[in-house]
């Protein structure tokens, strides 16, 4: 058996081999288990789809064709962040202390 995908966790091995099986390719997860010795192991690449060696490529097709339609994660590109959330602040404390002073030269009178 052959590696076709190394996922993040349990879980998103399990959705991989299950898009595989839809295609009826037959498949297991080692290292699932593996995730409960987080501190003790290495943190990433030891959950892994395996597949029959020759499902491999047809597998690794199918799994290409998934990512490639896969929405970008948010927030992983910093040109989708607004600009000006420094100025945005500093005006919005001007605006605070501002209207904090007021408030209090009112109650003093």
């Amino acid at each position: 058996m052959k590696s076709v995908y190394e996922a993040s966790s349990g879980l998103d091995g399990h959705m991989i081999l299950n898009l595989l099986e839809q295609h009826r390719i037959t498949g297991r997860i080692e290292g699932e288990y593996l995730q409960g010795g987080i501190g003790e192991l290495q943190a990433m690449g030891f959950v892994r789809v395996l597949v029959a060696d020759e499902d491999y490529e047809q597998a690794r097709q199918i799994i290409k064709e998934w990512e490639a339609i896969q929405p970008p994660l948010e927030g992983s590109k910093r040109e989708d962040r607004p600009a000006g959330g420094l100025q945005l602040f500093i005006a919005g404390f001007i605006l605070g202390a501002a209207l904090m002073y007021w408030w209090l030269k009112l109650s003093a009178i």
